[in-house]
């Protein structure tokens, strides 16, 4: 549960590209929960919600924008996000020139823009908007297109944000935050070999956390590895291993289906899914304990 994330859809370029796409005069997508807004530009239209992203696409299938909102307080932590999020997409990349200090609504913003390929090899711009309000949170637009189309997406972004706005604090699902009291686990290992002339080796992995109900948690994983080499040869019959742990503890809260952790080794967000017996959080099952 330890890394961060935009939650950004994967592979979703080759087919937003392909639907049409027509203005939706008027409307002003919300995500309610985190209590901001934002436009849809002329000529484009909402093709996916999928959890706290929104995708959009042009009339032209030559671009695709995605706007989230999350719990940034700072630039650098919309930074850190991004590699995951590129990843996240199959895209590799690079920033073309400087960070761009700007703002959209009256709130502070920050903008780059990229050149890289996607997974298939196709070169692409890519440009990312991040604005802050004042409540602890923030909107990230990033946007893709042909190479040679920047220009018209840079428009678009500028559209969609100029219509930004930030209506107050986000809301906490109180009854998702209670939901998650308990233990809960996620363990998985494996072994191979085992032979007296083959050798054997083994591994294993297990993550606990526990949720008080109120908005504290503690978490804490261990990570082993053990080799028996073959009863033959030199050195034959031995064994090798090793193991690492860690822990965290701190504050936590849900937002929309996201859960943010607040711990020592700093903030993780995940979209979670609470179910009666397990949790699955940025695609990992954890299975309730206690």
């Amino acid at each position: 549960m330890r890394r961060r994330s935009l939650a950004l859809p994967a592979a979703l370029l080759p087919v937003l590209l392909l639907l049409p796409a027509a203005a939706v005069p008027g409307q002003a997508p919300r995500f309610e929960a985190w209590k901001l807004a934002y436009a849809i530009p002329d000529g484009w239209r909402m093709t996916q919600q999928q959890g706290r992203v929104h995708a959009l696409g042009n009339a032209t299938n030559d671009a695709v924008l995605y706007l989230a909102p999350g719990p940034y307080q700072t630039f650098e932590e919309v930074a850190a996000e991004l590699p995951k999020a590129f990843t996240a997409l199959g895209l590799q990349g690079m920033p073309n020139g400087q960070p761009q200090a700007g703002t959209y609504g009256g709130l502070r913003a920050m903008s780059l823009t990229y050149v890289g390929q996607d997974r298939m090899g196709t070169p692409l711009e890519a440009k990312v908007i991040a604005v802050l309000s004042p409540h602890g949170t923030g909107l990230v637009a990033l946007g893709l297109t042909r190479m040679g189309m920047m220009a018209r997406l840079a428009s678009a972004m500028d559209q969609a944000l100029n219509g930004v706005s930030a209506a107050g604090a986000p809301v906490p699902d109180a009854q998702a935050i209670a939901a998650l009291r308990g233990k809960w686990m996620l363990y998985s290992g494996s072994t191979s070999g085992g032979g007296r002339l083959s050798g054997s080796a083994s591994r294993s992995y297990e993550e606990n956390v526990e949720f008080d109900g109120q908005g504290r948690y503690a978490w804490s994983n261990s990570a082993s590895v053990n080799v028996v080499t073959p009863e033959v040869g030199v050195g034959g019959g031995s064994s090798a291993g090793g193991v690492n742990a860690g822990s965290d503890q701190g504050s936590y809260t849900v937002i929309a289906g996201t859960l943010v952790l607040q711990g020592r080794a700093g903030k993780t967000i995940v979209d979670v899914q609470i179910l009666a017996d397990r949790i699955i959080a940025d695609g990992k099952t954890y299975l309730r304990m206690q």
